[in-house]
């Protein structure tokens, strides 16, 4: 099978002989999130985003809400405003309020990032404001650089913490063209992913003051994150951070130069054109079951993996799927991708 998006999966036996020829093996075992390894991780993730400290998570839904609760904590409020289509809305079982205690303000409208004007409306004292970094599930869209400097001012004045979810961090940097330090530095904490884009096993950083990590520590052992052993998820984000992160710049360009020529093509249009990141949405003019039906046949006729999953549009007749641009991608030259998209189109029509 031949995949479009991210990099071929791995299968369980590849797993394994990554990690048994990784040089961090040497670092040693960890023991309750203790150790060489997980030391030297924290200790890099933080170096990268130029803040003093960091703090290993196996779970980003935990790192972010033992950070709000600890910024919640030091500003007496409860209120954290964060986007209606941002993961902490949508995809985590509104654990930020069953779970943590905290009081989830939506601010702004699905289908891009908000901005001050947004914040403005807000009703009530914010604890703190999160900003996803990119909006995955509005198309990977970032906050222009002058819109994310005056949302970190607009939280200083008002004594409530700027938050970033910066799970993809990573790939929106190059679109940024500033240092992860300086677009971390707009921030009191940033979390980033260990998996999503650097293609680890799993895990996260959490990174801030000392103060506030230390605060943040404890959470972590109440959230049930201090796991007995925990290598495999460290050594391969050790092994993405000096191997897939340096990629990340051709990454976006070559996303770049796909979603021009996907946008070039009849019935398809790529957005936002061009990509904020390493990945965006394609959209086509078909109904999304018929979409999701022809991926699955362009799958067993052609061996090829377009989309793994294709989302209604806000039309009846359209719908849409990601394109994250990895090393898969890099395989393919334009004119195979906009013939294989094209295809599925066709493919989709003539089912619907």
């Amino acid at each position: 099978m031949r995949f479009l998006s991210h990099a071929r999966p791995r299968s369980p036996a590849d797993w394994v002989a990554a990690m048994a020829a990784s040089p961090h093996l040497a670092l040693g075992l960890d023991s309750y999130s203790a150790g060489p390894a997980i030391a030297r991780l924290e200790d890099k993730v933080a170096g990268l985003l130029g803040k003093p400290a960091g703090l290993w998570f196996p779970k980003g839904v935990t790192a972010q809400q033992a950070v709000l609760k600890v910024h919640a904590a030091r500003a007496g409020r409860q209120a954290v405003a964060i986007h209606p289509k941002s993961h902490i809305a949508i995809d985590e079982a509104g654990a930020l309020e069953r779970l943590a205690g905290l009081t989830a303000v939506r601010v702004g409208t699905d289908h891009r990032p908000f901005t001050v004007a947004d914040l403005d409306k807000a009703a009530e004292p914010l604890a703190a404001v999160v900003v996803e970094l990119p909006l995955r599930r509005s198309a990977f869209q970032a906050p222009t650089w002058p819109d994310l400097v005056a949302m970190s001012d607009w939280a200083r004045a008002r004594n409530a913490a700027f938050h970033l979810d910066g799970a993809r961090i990573w790939e929106v940097q190059p679109w940024y063209g500033r240092p992860l330090a300086e677009i971390a530095g707009l921030a009191d904490s940033v979390y980033v992913s260990l998996y999503k884009g650097l293609g680890g096993l799993g895990g996260c950083v959490l990174a801030g003051s000392a103060e506030v990590i230390e605060q943040a520590r404890p959470w972590r052992a109440r959230y049930g994150g201090d796991l007995p052993t925990a290598f495999p998820m460290i050594v391969t984000a050790l092994d993405g951070l000096e191997t897939v992160l340096p990629t990340m710049g051709d990454y976006h360009r070559r996303a770049v130069e796909l979603a021009a020529a996907i946008d070039a093509a009849p019935g398809l249009r790529a957005f936002p054109n061009p990509p904020h990141g390493n990945a965006f949405q394609v959209h086509f003019e078909v109904p999304a079951a018929a979409l999701g039906a022809a991926v699955l046949a362009e799958a067993e006729a052609a061996g090829t993996w377009l989309f793994n999953a294709v989302e209604p549009g806000l039309l009846p007749d359209r719908a849409s799927g990601e394109l994250n641009v990895g090393a898969a991608t890099m395989g393919w030259t334009t004119t195979e991708v906009v013939e294989a998209l094209t295809r599925l189109a066709q493919r989709a029509a003539a089912a619907g």
